[in-house]
Order: structure tokens, then sequence, then C-alpha cells
């Protein structure tokens, strides 16, 4: 009976990191980025990236072997909108990831990533809707845990 309560604590946490690390990403986004802030959204977009592998890990754990099975879960229409509405959340987070990931050279040769207007805003955005996309998931598995959708 321990194993699914681990199993469930694991994809609870790895959801708050992931939602932690893209409010850190968007309270860290400036104009006028410092190395060591550049670094820090870097390091916070690989957390962000890990959280997202360990919450589907965990999800599909608990889908398939310690909740209430497969079939019911893939049956469900909140279910499917939620692995969706993730799916679309992990699409536009790429972008993001790309501009981060470019920043790399730069940094190396100990020069400062710039960021124009139009990229923070957009960048801001980005983070904007998923955070938006979080909250449609936290519906979903709230409706879906009240029996919604089968």
């Amino acid at each position: 009976m321990l194993a699914p309560a681990l199993i469930a604590f694991g994809h609870f946490l790895a959801f708050f990191a992931l939602s932690a690390t893209l409010v850190l990403e968007l309270a860290l986004l400036t104009e006028s980025l410092s190395m060591e802030t550049a670094r820090r959204i870097q390091r916070a977009d690989r957390v962000l990236g890990m959280a997202a592998v360990l919450l589907l890990v965990f999800g599909f754990l608990r889908v398939i072997y310690f909740e209430k099975g497969s079939a019911y879960y893939f049956d469900n229409t909140f279910f499917q909108l939620k692995l969706t509405l993730f799916v679309i959340a992990g699409a536009i987070s790429l972008y993001p990831s790309a501009v981060y990931r470019r920043w790399s050279s730069e940094l190396k040769q100990g020069i400062e990533p710039e960021l124009d207007s139009a990229m923070l805003t957009r960048l801001k955005k980005i983070i904007h809707w998923e955070l938006v996309l979080i909250g449609a998931i936290l519906l979903c598995a709230s409706l879906m845990a009240k029996g919604f959708g089968s």
C-alpha cells in the first residue's frame, strides 16, 4: 500500500516542480539579463524538462499499475483532454527552451545574452500560456477524479 502513495507523491511533486520552474523563468526574464540570471533560466529550464519527464513517468505508473486501471483512464474524456493539454504545453515550451540553449555559446564566451522587447514579450506570453494550460490540466484532473468524463 505504500508504493501507490509514493508514486502519487512523486507525480504531485513533479507537477509542483514543473509549475514552480515556469514561474521562476517568468520572474527571471527581463530585457537586461546578467550572465548569472541567464544561467539560472537555463538551469530552471532543464529542471522543467526533467519534471515533465518525471510527471509522465509517475503518471503512467499510476494509470497502468496503481490506480483504477488503464481502461478507466484511457476511456475518460477528461484524461484524454489532460494528455492533449500536456502535449500542447510541451510543444509550446520547445521554443523558449531553444532560445535558452542558444545562449550557451555566448555565455561560454562571457557575453550576456540580449533580449529585445519583442522576444521578451513572446517568451513571457508562451510561459503564461503554459501556466494557463497547467490550470486547465488541474481542472481536468479534478473532474476526472470525481467521475466526470467516463
